[in-house]
């Protein structure tokens, strides 16, 4: 089993997982389970999960995450937080040693 891809979060990875069973692309997804239990970073090897797929597989499977990866607008991809958001992060993080997202303020147009 060769390593594909580390997603960014579960919708990712749910989507990823949908387009390779619809192509029938046998993979196996590394920290499954015990990724899910932990939160704050990404630590590869401790809770970062990865798909990983069948040397065969691997050229196929590759060209449909290049495909959907590059169909995705970009602020789907980088969400901006406000300032107030990333003073309480960084302070989570040395405080609980966490890291949580907030939320995103609505922008009302017009």
């Amino acid at each position: 089993m060769m390593k594909l891809y580390s997603p960014q979060n579960e919708a990712d990875l749910a989507i990823i997982r949908s387009l390779l069973d619809g192509e029938e692309i046998y993979y196996f997804i590394y920290n499954d389970h015990f990724g899910t239990m932990r939160t704050g970073p990404k630590i590869d090897l401790f809770n970062a999960k990865a798909i990983m797929v069948s040397e065969e597989s691997f050229e196929r499977a590759k060209e449909i995450i290049t495909d959907y990866r590059n169909n995705i607008r970009p602020e789907e991809v980088h969400p901006e937080y406000s300032l107030w958001d990333k003073i309480r992060m960084v302070v989570e993080m040395f405080v609980f040693g966490w890291f949580m997202p907030g939320r995103k303020w609505l922008r009302k147009s017009g």
